[in-house]
C-alpha cells in the first residue's frame, strides 16, 4: 500500500474501542488460542500461551482499557509485539490493518493531557479517533517485576 513505512500503524479493535500500535513493534497478528493462567500476575496479565516454544505473557487489553473480561472466542486475536523488555501477546477482538502515520493527522498525547500513561498520541481517521498505545509502556516498573517473578523460569 503506498504510503505505508516503519512509522505506520496497525489498527486494532477491543470492544467499542478503536487503537492502533506501531507497525516497527508488531511482529505478527496469530488467532487466540488457550491462554494459561499465571497466579501473581500482574492486572492486565491475563496469562501466557506457548508460541512455537516461546512463553508469551498475554495483555488482556480489556482490563487496561476498564472493559469487562470476557472469555476468548474463536474470531480473537494476538498481535505478537516486542517491547525493550520482551515479546508479548495482546489480546484483541480483531486487526483492522495498516495506516501511514501521517503527522498532520497525529496529536501528541502531552498536547492533550499530559501524563497519559500508555498513550503516545491521537490518530484521527474518517471513522473517528483512535489512541495510539506506547507497548513500552502498558506495565510499569512495579507491574514488569511482579510479572517476571509470577513467569516460569526459561530455558
Amino acid at each position: 500500500m503506498p504510503g505505508l513505512s516503519s512509522d505506520s500503524l496497525v489498527v486494532l479493535h477491543v470492544g467499542e474501542h478503536e487503537f492502533a500500535l506501531a507497525v516497527a513493534a508488531v511482529e505478527r497478528v496469530e488467532r487466540a488460542v488457550e491462554i494459561e493462567p499465571l497466579p501473581g500476575a500482574p492486572r492486565g496479565v491475563r496469562g501466557i500461551i506457548n508460541l512455537q516454544g516461546r512463553i508469551l505473557p498475554v495483555f488482556d487489553l480489556r482490563a487496561l482499557l476498564g472493559e469487562p473480561a470476557r472469555a476468548v472466542r474463536a474470531g480473537d486475536h494476538f498481535v505478537i509485539a516486542h517491547t525493550r523488555w520482551r515479546t508479548v501477546a495482546l489480546l484483541v477482538d480483531a486487526v483492522s490493518g495498516v495506516v501511514p502515520r501521517l503527522a498532520a493527522q497525529v496529536t501528541p498525547a502531552a498536547e492533550i493531557l499530559p501524563g497519559l500513561a500508555a498513550i503516545s498520541g491521537v490518530l484521527k481517521l474518517d471513522g473517528g479517533l483512535v489512541l495510539i498505545h506506547d507497548v513500552e509502556r502498558f506495565l510499569s516498573l512495579e507491574d514488569a517485576a511482579a510479572l517476571e517473578r509470577a513467569l516460569p523460569p526459561g530455558p
